[in-house]
């Protein structure tokens, strides 16, 4: 399921908005849409093919052709080039599928509608109400894209962007979405399996899970007995895939079993975010290594907005689609983890203001930093940050602003100084 939207009154407007400060830059990031399981698992009891794909086009690909001159084979400038297309069709186990079949871990229709539904909240705040954003959308100046090399973040970011917050009628029709990826291999949305230490800490955390959630693990066991034989964190399917299947399922509203009741799937939502996510919230290290490049990334946009240099002077919104486990690392770092499962289109928003009230001495005295402020926002809920509640680390009419220095110091504890030397196995 994905997280509600909450209106914004005119009384919260004023509130979160004051006159006195200026919005300068949003930075969205935020989870991929409802999705189909990413295997299939539990088929004798919840169908593993789903006909909720139909807005997705049938995946084509081009073919680079060379064709030599016969006149003269070696001169590579007579070659020529030429494209074909040809559609792909998954053979399996199952039946053909019909038009509209989904692929294992494949945005739905469902999940396409979420993220408009999520684009057009946006809109009614930062181009209804806040005139932050403008109302037609004509260049690229203004939005930075960026999601990893993944369909369903790919096409989420799309229906955000062209559903929702700026659907056909507020953007001309030879806009392009020019959106930003990375090779596998240097993503810094979700933590990399290079990482040893990473990955050894992981290992580390999955053993003590184990042991933590023994009595748990024997109970659903004993709910589910009637369709699973026996649940573990490493059983097959293991208990986090039986996790992803029901809750993909929920909220794609396929039929499951009536033992997955709201109490059984909430225990298997907890024991899963301890194993996988209870790391991050326990061990800043973990954080560092999973998602502090990506702060840093973040941290050098808003430096670079604040000190207002060339590239970032039209900026605007900045979004970045990823996934579960980007989410999870950075709503731990800004002390929002809940122990569930961070639910579909979930998104947490940085928003930089600037103050107009500083006096032209304080001005003269002070650098640009000064004078900015962060608020967080997760699922819209807005944080008031440990690191940011002292006094003079929070704007005095509000402590869910905090000041640029507290806030960078925060991210910065989350930075490695040299990741590649921290990801050493030790």
């Amino acid at each position: 399921m994905s997280p509600p939207f909450p209106s914004y009154d005119d009384e919260k407007i004023r509130f979160y908005y004051p006159d006195y400060l200026q919005l300068k830059l949003v930075q969205v990031i935020h989870r991929h849409g409802e999705r189909t399981p990413v295997k299939p698992r539990l088929e004798h009891v919840i169908p593993p093919l789903w006909n909720l794909c139909h807005e997705a086009k049938e995946f084509q690909t081009s073919i680079l052709l060379f064709h030599e001159d016969e006149n003269n084979q070696n001169n590579s400038d007579n070659l020529k080039l030429s494209y074909d297309q040809f559609k792909y069709r998954r053979i399996d186990s199952h039946s053909s599928p019909s038009p509209g079949t989904c692929v294992f871990g494949q945005l739905t229709d469902i999940g396409r509608k979420s993220m408009s539904e999520l684009g057009a909240h946006f809109r009614a705040l930062y181009v209804d109400k806040l005139k932050f954003l403008d109302k037609n959308l004509s260049n690229n100046k203004s939005l930075f894209l960026r999601s990893t090399n993944y369909a369903r973040t790919l096409e989420s970011l799309q229906q955000l962007v062209i559903g929702g917050l700026y659907p056909s009628q507020y953007r001309s029709d030879s806009y392009v979405l020019n959106i930003h990826t990375r090779d596998l291999y240097y993503e810094t949305l979700h933590q990399s399996a290079k990482c040893k230490r990473l990955m050894k800490l992981i290992r580390q955390f999955n053993e003590f899970s184990k042991s933590r959630y023994e009595s748990d693990l024997q109970y659903l066991t004993d709910k589910l007995k009637p369709i699973i034989n026996e649940v573990k964190l490493n059983s097959n399917p293991s208990l986090n895939g039986i996790f992803d299947t029901v809750t993909a399922a929920k909220a794609n509203k396929i039929s499951i079993p009536k033992e997955f009741t709201d109490e059984i799937v909430d225990k298997i939502d907890e024991i899963s975010t301890g194993e996988w996510f209870y790391g991050f919230y326990e061990t800043l290290e973990m954080r560092r290594l999973a998602i502090g490049r990506f702060l840093a990334e973040l941290r050098e946009i808003i430096l670079s907005k604040v000190n207002n240099t060339s590239e970032t002077k039209d900026l605007k919104f900045a979004i970045y689609s990823g996934h579960d486990s980007t989410i999870a690392p950075l709503i731990t770092t800004f002390n929002a983890y809940n122990h569930r499962w961070p639910k579909f289109n979930s998104h947490l928003t940085l928003e930089l203001f600037e103050s107009k009230e500083k006096s032209s001495f304080f001005k003269l005295f002070s650098s640009a930093q000064d004078n900015h402020y962060i608020r967080v926002k997760y699922n819209d809920k807005i944080l008031e940050l440990p690191a940011c509640q002292n006094d003079g680390q929070h704007h005095p009419n509000d402590k869910s602003l905090c000041t640029l220095k507290a806030f960078l110091s925060l991210v910065d504890s989350h930075i490695p100084k040299d990741y590649i030397q921290e990801c050493l196995d030790k």
